[in-house]
């Protein structure tokens, strides 16, 4: 069920972008996406680069989640996500807790628009005990 949900979340947020504007997806590497807008010099990219895919959070030490974005223009709006928690946090990077967090698998998902409207998105799948 909860991978069923998973795929439901990814289709989506594909399906919002492209229906929105044209635009040309590119995968770049695990973790990083980039939509680039019809007229963007430079396209919009994002990469999760904390925590890792992969890495299993637990206990009360807070862990820091950030991105690294280039290209589009300023300002950038940022919406973090989990596809058990929902909505984690609209700032460039945060900290949270493992222990405010639901057990689980965790598809975290980041979303940044750029002042012209451009998207990209970035995921990482963690497992919180």
């Amino acid at each position: 069920m909860k991978r069923l949900l998973l795929v439901a979340i990814c289709l989506a947020t594909l399906c919002a972008g492209c229906v929105e504007q044209k635009s040309s997806v590119s995968q770049n590497s695990p973790g990083q996406n980039s939509i680039k807008a019809g007229g963007s010099a430079e396209k919009l990219t994002a990469t999760i680069t904390s925590p890792k895919s992969g890495e299993i959070l637990s206990g009360s030490k807070e862990v820091s989640f950030n991105a690294l974005v280039n290209g589009g223009k300023e300002p950038y709006a940022y919406s973090w996500s989990s596809n058990i928690d929902g909505v984690l946090s609209t700032g460039s990077s945060f900290q949270e807790s493992p222990s405010k967090l639901s057990k689980g698998e965790h598809f975290i998902i980041l979303n940044v628009i750029d002042a012209n409207d451009a998207t990209a998105e970035a995921s990482v799948i963690i497992q919180v005990m």
